[in-house]
């Protein structure tokens, strides 16, 4: 057998999810529900436990990539040294920097409206949207040991392709927008991150303003998703949770 012979055999044999708890140095629970509820209904228990217990709740859908960005962390590349740039960033100025390079160029934004018009969506998800996708898979249900949730995005270090803002800058406009609105990395996935909220904005002007933010930091969910930041920003409004989705 030769060594990429060898090699494939051992990525048939990896087990992601066996994977990603061995390598990411916490306690974790694995969860295999047939209902979005059920899922659900763990996930607040470990929120209410990791109040008194000091951690972070997270649920991760196990994949190879998430898998490989664990093992693969670094001395230039560990949760220390991702923190330590975080740190060093600006939220409110890297927004606006993502803002401006997520706009079309000139011509197109004649023919196209981004912003549109303010509509409010009246129905309100009660569940992680990657949830029924997962149903009937085992998924991880991981205690970050950290009282401070936008470090989530450091210990899973998803980030960096494509679109996708690296991780130290997930991790420090996850704590910008924790610090606005109490919002906390819930779920991750390969491509994925959504977020619980506890004070979401209130206003539409507030919605509006939070849309170009996060159009800025993901303008796939625009691009891809809603079509207009304003629809964007009819969705936020009082929604307890946020999705990110990177193509």
């Amino acid at each position: 057998m030769g060594i990429f012979d060898r090699f494939k055999k051992k990525e048939e044999e990896r087990d992601p999810l066996r994977a990603i708890i061995a390598n990411l140095d916490c306690e974790c629970r694995i969860i295999h529900e047939n209902d979005a509820q059920g899922v659900m209904a763990k996930y607040r228990q470990a929120l209410l436990e990791g109040e008194k217990e000091g951690y972070t709740p997270l649920i991760i859908v196990p994949s190879e990539t998430i898998a490989d960005h664990i093992e693969m962390m670094t001395s230039k590349h560990d949760r220390e040294s991702i923190l330590a740039r975080a740190n060093e960033l600006d939220a409110a100025v890297l927004l606006k920097r993502l803002v401006a390079e997520s706009m079309p160029d000139e011509e197109e934004d004649e023919e196209f409206d981004l912003a549109g018009e303010f509509e409010i969506e009246e129905a309100k998800l009660n569940h992680f949207v990657s949830i029924p996708e997962v149903l009937n898979q085992s998924i991880i249900l991981a205690k970050i040991p950290t009282t401070k949730p936008w470090e989530a995005a450091a210990w899973i270090p998803m980030g960096g392709f494509n679109a996708c803002p690296m991780p130290e800058e997930q991790v420090a406009v996850f704590k910008y927008w924790y610090e606005k609105y109490g919002a906390s990395p819930g779920l991750v996935t390969r491509d994925v991150w959504e977020l619980v909220v506890e004070h979401p904005p209130g206003t539409q002007e507030e919605a509006e303003k939070l849309a170009w933010e996060h159009f800025g930091f993901c303008g796939d969910i625009v691009w891809q998703g809603v079509g207009t930041v304003n629809l964007l920003a009819g969705s936020l409004l009082d929604s307890p949770y946020w999705y990110f989705w990177w193509d």
